[in-house]
């Protein structure tokens, strides 16, 4: 055993001193690298016991018994325990296996329904799955029938097959080839869930149909190079190495859900396995829920601390203060309120910290401010402070603030779109910039040669599958179906044969054998082009992409393939099937002495039965190299972490996501880490954050929300009573009164605004700053409203709860508010179900008015932590039954009710609401005092006139250019008053007015002054012609700009030159940048005919 002590990283010294903004990175470590043995013992860990509870001897990928009830009694009913949220748990292992099975039968649950629908309706199809499934396959042409009925896709023929392998880093990948046929839809695979890295899948033989055989797997990889293929390729992993398959010739059929995302869970439970084995940290609180907490152990050795990043003053009194037992500094020396700065006090002193941020009272805030304090503090030899948030948005958006002060952080993880300040702090490009050696008495080297010399074995192993020729006498020969004497027996009778049914080039004996009898395998999945239209894309893009980063295998795994040899499989040939000869009969045939003998019409059967032992021993081969693959492969990781410990070792801060909490404990454990920080504590699940206790952990700071949204379950049946998934960590302590501080003022809300969330925030505050928010245009001072209504809901093809009358009505509202002087990115709509957004999404886009322009719509489970000017909400639920779904979770509730900082405006039916729910019916009530803000018609305020008008229908917003009925009347520039109906926002250039186009003599315009009647007809009939005009003017630019673009300068090019001198110049003009250009008559046009000779050159557009 390595002593750890005697391992080191020179770094910089902190001393407690104002920070420098422009202080520069810290340098990389040296060419010197350091071995961390913690990791491997971590890794590798304590083999289980037989004693051991059955829960830590689970392996990370499902079993198919967990999937799939199969004959051999596989797959029995499991119990899942009722979660214990009031009062302290049994023991420590109790909170684990309870946990760890909770967690786990929601990862599988998804799948294992799939599988069941698919055993009960083999035929279904994915519009018709009520099990939400995504199925790939190929359906035989043969007549298969379920509960009597003929399949309706048995006149087709498209399948998934096993076309390769890859020996990536990460184990042996599977490459399939898969057809789409019932999905009834082609896919926009860039926008789409299916498939993506890291999501669960079942396969089975079409032939059983998971009725005895299912594999298990996750999806290695989904290069879009593979999936634009016809037919389309993707990568798996096996559930482990005995399960790998290599026939290319066996048909298969593929099964995922279209909920749940296994990556997501397989880390966190692995995670919770290791805990059963190490020191709990905190245990006291979270399994014992002790209410009193006690200070680190860190400050209670040294309580003297830098506070000074806090506060304005430059007294050194700040500098050295005893933050437990001294005076702790009050609001007036610093801009924080009462309730932040008490906040402040509670994350510095309390080993476990739980602060409650309710909408807009800056608890991220509060959270920097506690790092920077943290950070002034941390000496050189403490590890670095691990920081952590639900989403990678909330983790981008608090490594930002981070940056501002520390740049010397490092961020786990595949995904950011902060390309300019946290991109290069992702640890493989910090890696990448610095080139250093290996680190001595790693592993990697030597796992990488150890996996290049199982490469080539299997690569030889599985040759004959890839060379798209027959087994010769040579391959049956190796595995003991043939002897010595019957292959040179077989190559003595070849050379007397010359068949000229053969592909040429074939020459081995055992084709010549078999001659005819040998036959294609039909068994490849055909191009296909079924016409079917496009897939709605059904997950918003950021959710995608949040998936997308979850999945990673590494940090590392920048590229969308898997990086490795491969090998792809090539056997096209076999021989008949042979019903009603088994296998003894083969058998037999095998001991003559001389296959010739065999009869003609048997050769081909036979070829078929030593294929199949040849691949069956192949096969055994294969997994026994597989397995010891698999080994190396780990060990490989094993030295990857001690060659990035390095790095991490050396930074300040280190920002990973909480999934990433579990997904890199052992690489994170490796660093000894003493403080995390988790932002978006309330809106993750209870395990993930227990994984984040590492066993040198001292202080756990946990910043959320409990009464905005809650973690998310696949099963919606283990949320709630008795299993109450849902429910986090941060919320069962809370209600538990385990000690917590509660921020109270809000900085984001107009307090007409916040007012709706009394009933669920009695105590918040406004801070002054709100009092000066811009009022909404074009509605007066009304910034809030409840437009209630009864149009009746419907369902989307996804079953997705939609309302198009509350849709047309909401892109009619939008339209007239970006009339009155709102950009659309002011404007966010949300909605609680995505049929919903995507209606609305739609309406926005075709909008005459709204093209080209930019949308925020989004659903409020994706708008945690976000907020905007103007909300417009769209609660879609009206029914007869009154059935108001996810209106009734208070968690969205509040969400949705808090984002909005000038105007927020809800649109559904209140009475039903107020039926049905407690909180709506205190909302509405809220919302109804003084000054009422509910009703049957929406008010809108003419900024122009100050006319009221009520709205309560969305045609009303069809001839409305967003001010009132009344007439404009506004004075235009050429002297004459607008006719159009009252609009906000000019819609003429006042230089390029149509009547300014119009040539009228004095008479005319004398008479058009004085006339009493006629002249509204006439200067309709003026601006028509005025806009033919303009519209000609205009077709005649685009001519010129469009030949421009389309031949340049022609004094710029010597062909063009010469061609100008034969044509006729009809006129000039000046572009913006002053260049004069030419314009010739049959330049760009085709020659003119005799009847056309008196008009212009056709323009380009026609």
């Amino acid at each position: 055993m390595i002593d750890n002590s005697q391992f080191h990283l020179k770094r910089f010294t902190r001393r407690p001193q104002p920070r420098n903004d422009n202080q520069p990175i810290a340098e990389p470590p040296g060419p010197k690298l350091i071995l961390n043995t913690r990791i491997r013992e971590y890794v590798n860990g304590a083999s289980v016991s037989a004693s051991a509870p059955a829960y830590l001897s689970i392996r990370e990928i499902p079993t198919a018994g967990e999937i799939s009830v199969l004959p051999n009694g596989e797959g029995e009913d499991v119990e899942v325990p009722a979660n214990h949220v009031v009062g302290p748990w049994q023991s420590k292992q109790k909170y684990l296996s309870d946990h760890y099975a909770l967690l786990r039968e929601d990862a599988v649950t998804p799948l294992r329904n799939v599988v069941s629908e698919m055993k009960a309706e083999p035929w279904v199809l994915e519009k018709d799955s009520i099990e939400h499934s995504y199925i790939y396959e190929k359906v035989g042409s043969q007549d298969v029938s379920n509960k009597g009925l003929r399949s309706p896709l048995a006149d087709t023929c498209w399948q998934v097959f096993i076309v390769g392998l890859t020996f990536a880093h990460s184990g042996v990948a599977a490459k399939l080839t898969f057809s789409l046929r019932r999905t009834g839809k082609r896919i926009i695979w860039e926008q789409s869930k299916r498939l993506i890295q890291g999501t669960l899948i079942a396969i089975s033989p079409m032939q059983d149909m998971f009725k005895t055989i299912c594999k298990v797997g996750v999806v290695a990889a989904r290069p879009l190079s593979g999936v634009h293929s016809n037919p389309p390729e993707v990568d798996i992993f096996f559930g482990s190495p005995e399960e790998v398959e290599i026939d290319p010739q066996q048909e298969w059929v593929m099964v995922e859900s279209s909920i749940g995302y296994f990556e997501a869970y397989r880390h966190t439970l692995l995670s919770l396995q290791k805990m059963a084995a190490e020191p709990f940290p905190l245990a006291e609180y979270i399994v014992g829920v002790e209410r009193e907490i006690s200070p680190p152990w860190y400050l209670e050795r040294q309580p003297f601390k830098d506070i000074s990043p806090v506060f304005s003053s430059t007294d050194e009194w700040y500098r050295h203060i005893d933050i437990l037992n001294g005076q702790w500094p009050d609001a007036s020396t610093t801009k924080l309120d009462a309730s932040q700065l008490e906040a402040l006090r509670r994350i510095l002193t309390k080993e476990l910290a739980i602060i409650q941020g309710p909408p807009g009272t800056g608890k991220t805030h509060v959270s920097v401010l506690a790092l920077k304090v943290l950070l002034q503090n941390k000496r050189h030899t403490d590890p670095p402070i691990i920081v952590s948030a639900h989403t990678n948005h909330a983790l981008d958006q608090l490594l930002r603030h981070i940056a501002e002060f520390e740049p010397n952080f490092i961020r786990l993880g595949g995904m950011t779109i902060d390309k300019e300040i946290i991109e290069p702090r992702k640890l493989f490009n910090v890696k990448q910039a610095t080139k250093v050696g290996a680190v001595p008495g790693g592993m990697k080297g030597q796992a990488m040669g150890a996996m290049r010399r199982l490469v080539k074995d299997m690569q030889e192993l599985l040759k004959p599958l890839s060379e798209g020729a027959p087994f010769d006498e040579e391959v049956f020969n190796a595995y003991g179906i043939l002897t010595e004497q019957q292959c040179k027996l077989l190559v003595k009778g070849a050379e007397q044969w010359v068949d000229l049914t053969l592909p040429e080039g074939v020459t081995a004996a055992i084709s010549k054998w078999a001659g005819d009898e040998l036959i294609q395998a039909d068994r490849r999945t055909m191009p296909e082009d079924f016409g079917f239209e496009y897939e709605e894309i059904d997950l918003e893009f950021e959710q995608l992409k949040e998936l997308e980063a979850e999945g990673k295998l590494s940090s590392e795994e920048e590229s969308e393939g898997l990086k490795g040899e491969s090998i792809r499989f090539d056997e096209p040939i076999t021989g008949p099937e042979k019903p009603g000869k088994p296998h003894d009969y083969f058998e037999s045939l095998l001991k003559g002495a001389d296959l010739w003998q065999v009869p003609a019409g048997l050769r081909g059967p036979l070829y078929r039965y030593m294929q199949q032992k040849v691949k069956k021993a192949m096969l055994e081969k294969m997994r026994a190299l597989a397995e010891a693959y698999q080994k190396h492969s780990k060990d490989l990781k094993i030295g990857k972490w001690e060659y990035d410990t390095n790095f991490l070792q050396a930074s300040n801060i280190i920002g990973c996501t909480t999934t990433g909490l579990s997904k890199y404990r052992g690489l994170l454990d490796s660093l000894k880490p003493k403080i995390v920080l988790i932002e978006e504590a309330a809106e993750t699940l209870e395990a993930y954050v227990t994984a984040a206790c590492f066993t040198t952990l001292e202080h756990l700071i946990l910043v959320g929300d409990h009464q905005q949204l809650r973690g998310h379950c696949n099963e919606k049946e283990l949320e709630g009573d008795p299993f109450f998934l849902d429910v986090s960590m941060f919320e069962r302590l809370v209600r538990n009164q385990v000690g917590f501080t509660q921020l109270t003022r809000q900085r984001r809300m107009h307090p007409e605004i916040r007012r709706a969330l009394m009933p669920i925030y009695p105590k918040l505050e406004d801070h002054p700053d709100v009092l000066s928010r811009d009022p909404v245009p074009g509605m007066g001072d009304v910034r809030t409203y409840l437009y209630s209504h009864e149009w009746h809901e419907a369902n989307d093809d996804l079953m997705s709860k939609i309302n198009r009358r509350e849709a047309i009505m909401v892109v009619g509202f939008f339209n007239y508010l970006v009339n009155n002087g709102m950009k659309t990115k002011e404007i966010t709509v949300l909605t609680f179900y995505n049929g919903q957004r995507k209606l609305i999404l739609r309406g926005l886009r075709l909008h005459p008015n709204l093209q080209g322009e930019v949308f925020r719509v989004v659903t409020v489970d994706s708008y945690q932590g976000e907020e905007n000017g103007i909300v417009l909400l769209s609660l879609a639920r009206s029914n007869k039954h009154n059935n108001i779904g996810f209106l009734s979770v208070a968690n969205r509730v509040c969400v949705a009710m808090s984002r909005a900082q000038r105007g927020f405006y809800i649109f559904g039916n209140a009475r039903m609401l107020c039926k049905e729910s407690i909180l709506w019916f205190s909302l509405v009530e809220a919302m109804a005092s003084n000054p009422r803000r509910i009703g049957f018609q929406l008010p809108l305020r003419c900024q122009k006139h100050g006319t009221m008008t009520c709205a309560d229908d969305p045609d009303r917003f069809n001839d409305c250019a967003g001010g009132c009925e009344e007439d404009c009347g506004e004075d235009l520039p050429c002297g004459h008053r607008c006719m159009l109906k009252c609009h906000p926002r000019s819609s003429v250039s006042p230089s390029k007015h149509p009547q300014d186009l119009v040539d009228m003599t004095p008479e005319a315009q004398a008479f058009r002054d004085f006339a009493a009647g006629g002249h509204v007809q006439a200067d309709a009939a003026a601006i028509a012609t005025a806009n033919d005009l303009a519209a000609k003017e205009r077709l005649r630019q685009l001519d010129e700009e469009n030949a421009a673009m389309l031949f340049g300068d022609p004094f710029q090019d010597t062909a063009l030159a010469n061609k100008t001198n034969e044509l006729k110049l009809t006129g000039t003009r000046e572009t913006k940048d002053g260049v004069v250009r030419n314009k010739y008559e049959g330049f760009y046009s085709m020659p003119a005919v005799a009847e056309k000779s008196r008009l212009q050159e056709p323009s380009l557009l026609d």
